[in-house]
């Protein structure tokens, strides 16, 4: 008999844990749906497509010694076109750079400008004979938004014979690299 009311003690001390814990967890369920933001579950994504207009490959020919020029220069000057797109819902900031394959000209012999879709001259600078060139650093892209550029490369006039620099050649890429702003 002592062994039968044990049992039930046992029994009862059971179904009494069972019930607080089913109270628990259904109160805990519902405190958290009830402070939920209707925001905090949303997922906010980045991603950015990149249409090279003249194409992805940089390769200049026919250079000839002149200062810096225009976007109006007509001769003498490479010019390559690209639009950077944001397809996501993140704000981005670029670094944008060419990478320079293969350099026969002098180091830093050629210069370059990056010009925005508003004509605007952004960054310019030289190009060494290897390695990769930083065009422009944490340039702004607003999300669902497109940028474009140009780029003008050209033979740098040093006010000297620069006869021995005909013929030769610059091959190169662009490389864009993109950073998430995170999301407030």
């Amino acid at each position: 008999m002592v062994k039968s009311k044990n049992n039930i003690f046992y029994l009862i001390l059971f179904v009494l844990t069972i019930i607080t814990m089913i109270v628990g967890i259904t109160f805990t369920y519902f405190s958290l749906i009830a402070s939920e933001d209707e925001d905090s579950t949303k997922v906010q994504t980045g991603s950015i497509s990149i249409n090279y207009i003249d194409g992805e490959k940089i390769d200049t020919y026919a250079l000839i010694p002149i200062n810096e020029p225009t976007l109006n220069t007509k001769y003498s000057v490479y010019k390559k076109r690209f639009a950077v797109s944001s397809n996501g819902s993140l704000d981005q900031t670029l670094d944008i750079y060419i990478n320079v394959t293969d350099n026969k000209f002098k180091n830093d012999a050629l210069g370059f400008s990056l010009y925005n879709s508003d004509n605007r001259k952004i960054a310019t600078g030289r190009i060494p004979s290897s390695g990769r060139v930083c065009l422009i650093s944490k340039e702004y892209l607003k999300n669902n938004t497109t940028n474009n550029y140009t780029v003008l490369i050209w033979l740098q006039d040093d006010n000297t014979d620069q006869n021995y620099e005909m013929g030769n050649t610059f091959v190169g890429g662009f490389d864009i690299d993109a950073e998430q702003i995170k999301y407030q």
